[in-house]
């Protein structure tokens, strides 16, 4: 074989290691989204392992995919795995700020560990991007409640009860509020 085959045949390779080198990289992201919208549709069916693996994965993938890790630290939480659940949530509000899904679930996490005050910035920033939202006043209300702040609290309930209107939500805020006004000292 001549020395010029061979460079050329050397030469043929490393294209064809580049070329795939370079598809399967850009196909990285496509690959993590694939596996984000899996890893949601087994966790909202409530395979969680199995959503945990494809979440992984998706996290390795696209380590800035927010999503990747709001889904993963989720299923993480209903295995019981709460570090690595609070430290993905964590993730997912660090990388997508705006999210007040994000922040909620970080709260909720947070509320399920006993974690009052903790809870309470997450849940001022969710109200911040969505001020009407009753359910999360009513969670804040609670949380509010849990920590002793009780002027706080009224007025979270008084403004779930407002925004909830006649729903079952606001008879609930109404309910909260009544239990927790007589269990004043």
């Amino acid at each position: 074989m001549s020395m010029r085959r061979w460079l050329g045949g050397i030469g043929a390779g490393v294209l064809v290691t580049g070329l795939t080198l370079a598809v399967a990289a850009g196909l990285g992201p496509w690959r993590a989204q694939l596996l984000t919208k899996d890893g949601a549709a087994l966790l909202s069916e409530g395979h969680y392992a199995s959503a945990a693996r494809a979440l992984a994965q998706a996290v390795a993938l696209a380590p800035d995919d927010a999503r990747a890790h709001f889904q993963l630290g989720l299923a993480y939480a209903e295995l019981g795995e709460r570090a690595a659940a609070l430290d993905h949530l964590e993730n997912a509000v660090r990388l997508a700020p705006r999210r007040a899904q994000y922040e909620i679930g970080l709260a909720g996490l947070l509320l399920d560990s006993g974690r009052f005050p903790e809870a309470i910035p997450h849940l001022r920033a969710a109200l911040a991007l969505q001020p009407h939202a009753a359910d999360v006043r009513l969670l804040m209300a609670e949380t509010l409640r849990r920590t002793d702040d009780r002027a706080a609290m009224t007025e979270e309930y008084r403004t779930a009860m407002r925004l909830a209107g006649a729903s079952a939500l606001g008879a609930l805020a109404r309910q909260q509020l009544h239990a927790a006004e007589s269990a004043d000292p």
